[in-house]
């Protein structure tokens, strides 16, 4: 199963790094209520995109800035061909 890699990055150097199935993003487009999913497209992050890339074979990578717990950082999102 394909996943999504998500890192994290506080001043270009990676803080945390994980990875989701891909088959949950799926999921979660079709489950969240469309102000959530509205909210994340306007940050840069398309769910819809992400499942789109992957039907077509596509890489797909987003990035967006985000401040966690007083802390700004740089969170990038990429769903390869093949991990």
């Amino acid at each position: 199963m394909k996943k999504l890699r998500i890192e994290k990055y506080i001043h270009h150097q990676l803080d945390e790094s994980f990875t989701v199935p891909l088959g949950l993003i799926r999921i979660l487009n079709t489950l969240l209520p469309s102000s959530a999913i509205d909210a994340l497209n306007q940050n840069g992050l398309g769910l819809e995109q992400m499942v789109l890339a992957d039907r077509l074979n596509k890489p797909y990578q987003a990035s967006v800035e985000v401040e966690e717990k007083g802390i700004m950082k740089t969170v990038t999102v990429y769903a390869d061909v093949i991990f």
